[in-house]
């Protein structure tokens, strides 16, 4: 049997990758935390010249790491 912890937080954040999913799909930036500009996903899209294009998508207002 597992027992999920219980948090008062709202959210829990995880410290230095800004993990912000993108929307309508369970990719996350890999970015660090605070970044500015887009969010961006290095280990998706496709391979060109033997590495991953990446993905990336705008900010929105509220967004929050638990989405």
């Amino acid at each position: 049997m597992s027992a999920r912890r219980k948090t008062l937080q709202e959210h829990v954040e995880i410290p230095g990758v800004c993990f912000i999913r993108q929307p309508e799909s369970t990719l996350r930036c890999t970015l660090s935390a605070g970044h500015y500009g887009e969010h961006r996903h290095f280990y998706s899209g496709e391979i060109r010249n033997g590495f991953r294009t990446g993905t990336s998508w705008p900010r929105r207002l509220g967004e929050r790491q638990a989405d």
